[in-house]
């Protein structure tokens, strides 16, 4: 075996949670990274060995400081996103947030955090958020490109 040849690339799994707090979503505007000047919900990279519902919490907790619970998840979508030069696997999902105030807790990655209302989000959304709202206004679990335009996420 010839290990002195390239690695072929291959998808990433990304992990995204919605969190509501009745007809309000919490967003944050992207600083660096995938996305930039986009706004999303907290998410981030599976890690090795942990489970989607893992990731949610744990990437809740690092980049927003509050605290969810395994039972407060339900399934959003799950994505094939082409976008910024990246390719992931999105698994997104729900959850209401009944109290707490976030914070930012990664100031190098992410401007602030406010809740918005379902109906008059900001633009332009980060596109693995903006593939699970559009799932979610229809009523389907699955996107990818083409699929479900992510340019009509408002209304």
């Amino acid at each position: 075996m010839n290990n002195s040849l390239p690695h072929p690339k291959r998808p990433k799994v990304g992990v995204g949670v919605m969190l509501r707090r009745g007809e309000f979503v919490l967003l944050g505007k992207r600083l660096s990274g995938p996305g930039a000047g986009t706004y999303g919900w907290a998410g981030g990279h599976l890690e090795f060995g942990e489970t989607p519902e893992s990731c949610a919490i744990r990437e809740v907790a690092e980049e927003t400081g509050l605290m969810i619970t395994e039972a407060m998840l339900a399934p959003l979508c799950v994505s094939n996103t082409m976008a910024y030069g990246s390719h992931y696997i999105d698994i997104e999902f729900y959850c209401e947030v009944p109290d707490g105030e976030p914070r930012v807790m990664e100031p190098d990655k992410l401007e602030a955090w406010a809740w918005h209302p379902i109906g008059a989000l900001p633009e332009p959304m980060f596109e693995a958020a903006a593939m699970a709202l559009q799932a979610m206004r229809r009523g389907v679990w699955w996107t990818a490109p083409g699929h479900l335009s992510a340019s009509s996420v408002s209304g």
